[in-house]
């Protein structure tokens, strides 16, 4: 009998996977090659299907805290320590737009020198720890089903807001019984969020992780004190396109950014479910707790941006230790649409297929 509010252990069986999920799987594969080969027929340009617009990358070290709980010394956290990190801060849209659009806000990063066994991968060298999150805590999707369904919306309305609209809301029923409200809202809550500075988000997993021996999500929350203000970048908003990569660097110019890492053990199947990334994990349930602080010293980035060692990176949740595999449909799914994603963009512009 479990204790309450005592962490779930994984188990190979944590997941449940559909038998015909490969097959939904191949069918997003196709989809998004399908979007990824119109966009660069339209822009030129190999683009990644989203997060196209960076604010910025940044150097910085991760430092796990010493004498950790034992639930919580798992993984790369199992011992103190610092390691170096390469940040990545973005909208997540899947095209290039004013930053004053309400948009999703990713920030992501990759954590150099851990050790253990590695989930294998089809990019070379892609042997760092990365953690890719959002602002938000839920996905749009709650599984691959859904996330199939809105993919194939999106390559039927090819690029028409109103089909795109109708088509997530409806899925081509008109009976407002069967309307897929729940994610409607999800999406909407994501993409509608007014402009904050990069350093200010939350960002979130949104889909759980292996953590060692058990289960969790994860998120980045600010910590400290920083000295720009709202109404800084809300005046920059109304007149500079990339406001938020100007205020990021600006920031770093004068002083450091700090992030406490925090992690939330699944201690309930009823209410932390894995295969449903919409639901959030109820904090009065298992709440979060720090188990590492994110610092970005002070420094220039103006020059990575435009530097290949960084624009090349790729960040994905499968880039991983064993001890936190991704879990769930929707981190299954990622697999395949992340190394999709990387390898379009390694592609050579003169291979670039017009769609007619």
């Amino acid at each position: 009998m479990t204790i309450a509010n005592q962490p779930l252990p994984y188990a190979a069986d944590t997941e449940t996977i559909p038998a015909d999920e490969a097959a939904d799987i191949q069918r997003v594969i196709e989809a998004i090659e399908t979007i990824l080969t119109r966009s660069a027929a339209k822009s030129g340009q190999l683009r990644a299907d989203v997060h196209v617009k960076s604010h910025g990358y940044a150097r910085g070290e991760l430092r796990i805290l010493p004498n950790l709980p034992s639930e919580l010394a798992q993984g790369l956290f199992k011992h103190d320590g610092v390691f170096p990190v390469i940040a990545r801060f973005s909208n997540s849209a899947s095209r290039v737009q004013t930053d004053a659009i309400p948009d999703g806000r990713g920030m992501a990063f990759k954590v150099l020198g851990g050790d253990g066994d590695w989930e294998p991968t089809d990019e070379p060298g892609a042997r760092s720890q990365d953690f890719v999150m959002i602002n938000h805590p839920v996905f749009f999707a709650r599984n691959v089903k859904d996330y199939l369904r809105l993919e194939q919306v999106l390559v039927q309305a090819d690029d028409d807001a109103l089909a795109t609209l109708q088509g997530a809301l409806t899925g081509g029923d008109w009976n407002p019984l069967h309307w897929h409200w729940r994610e409607m809202l999800a999406l909407a809550r994501i993409a509608g969020q007014i402009p904050a500075h990069p350093a200010s988000n939350t960002y979130y997993s949104m889909a759980p992780i292996r953590f060692g021996r058990f289960v969790a999500k994860y998120r980045a929350k600010p910590a400290g004190d920083r000295l720009d203000s709202y109404l800084d970048l809300i005046t920059r908003l109304g007149s500079q396109a990339d406001a938020m990569r100007l205020a990021l660097e600006e920031t770093l110019r004068t002083q450091e950014v700090l992030f406490e890492l925090q992690v939330q053990l699944r201690t309930s199947e009823r209410t932390m479910p894995i295969e449903d990334a919409t639901v959030e994990w109820p904090e009065c349930d298992s709440p979060y707790r720090t188990v590492a602080h994110l610092l970005l010293p002070r420094q220039e980035i103006a020059e990575l941006r435009q530097a290949a060692a960084y624009t090349s990176l790729s960040f994905s949740v499968w880039h991983a230790l064993v001890a936190h595999r991704p879990l769930g449909g929707i981190n299954r799914v990622r697999r395949r649409a992340y190394s999709l994603s990387a390898a379009w963009r390694r592609r050579q512009p003169e291979k670039i297929i017009p769609v007619l």
